[in-house]
């Protein structure tokens, strides 16, 4: 009799967080299509197959419900960028293994529509703030980690490990702006083929010591 109650509270547990990953879904699929003013919580909640008052339990506002959508919208893209850079391997190879990914995520359609939301409630809000530290503190922390090590063994060359990331970053991100607004198109893999070794070409002509190359 008493082994069923932890049971139950086991399914209660998953049956809960299974509810809250589907309202995660139809929230992240409303926004990107409609925007975050446009997008209602009685919406989500009928498309989520749930009523308000259950929305309301699981995010107390409309607010908190988008940041819940942009910081695992964050965690997703991490999960797919974040490349245990291998120190002791080629330093172009490694750099492209991580940038290829970066790039296919960074310049796609769903990646732009999360974005805009972000840039939309900018001004009013530190959720853009949250979104970006997140970004922030998983995947470039171990790129300035990476470049650190490669200065100690002499491949790149005595220079602010930050200001490096900052550079390679620059490169990586430098249009994605013409994408936010729309004045050019998702990336196709050709062009993100080309652009990668484009920025490995820029970055190491820059910083890599002319023994290691």
């Amino acid at each position: 009799m008493h082994d069923d109650v932890p049971r139950k509270s086991q399914r209660a547990t998953r049956k809960g967080r299974e509810r809250r990953d589907k309202i995660l879904e139809v929230a992240s699929e409303v926004f990107r299509e409609n925007g975050f003013e446009a997008t209602s919580m009685s919406q989500i909640a009928a498309l989520a197959g749930g009523s308000k008052g259950t929305l309301y339990n699981y995010f107390p506002s409309k607010e908190d419900l988008l940041l819940a959508v942009l910081l695992t919208g964050a965690q997703d893209f991490t999960e797919q960028v974040l490349t245990k850079l291998d120190c002791e391997g080629d330093i172009r190879e490694e750099l492209k293994r991580f940038l290829l990914p970066m790039l296919r995520n960074l310049y796609s359609k769903q990646t732009a529509q999360l974005l805009r939301i972000v840039v939309s409630v900018g001004g009013h809000s530190d959720i853009g703030k949250r979104f970006m530290e997140m970004l922030d503190d998983q995947i470039w922390d171990g790129v300035q980690c990476f470049f650190a090590h490669h200065i100690e063994r002499g491949t790149l060359r005595k220079l602010d490990p930050a200001l490096m990331v900052e550079h390679f970053r620059c490169l990586s991100e430098g249009e994605i702006v013409l994408l936010l607004m729309g004045a050019m198109e998702p990336w196709s893999e050709e062009h993100i083929q080309s652009e990668t070794e484009h920025i490995l070409d820029m970055f190491l002509h820059v910083y890599q010591n002319d023994t290691a190359n």
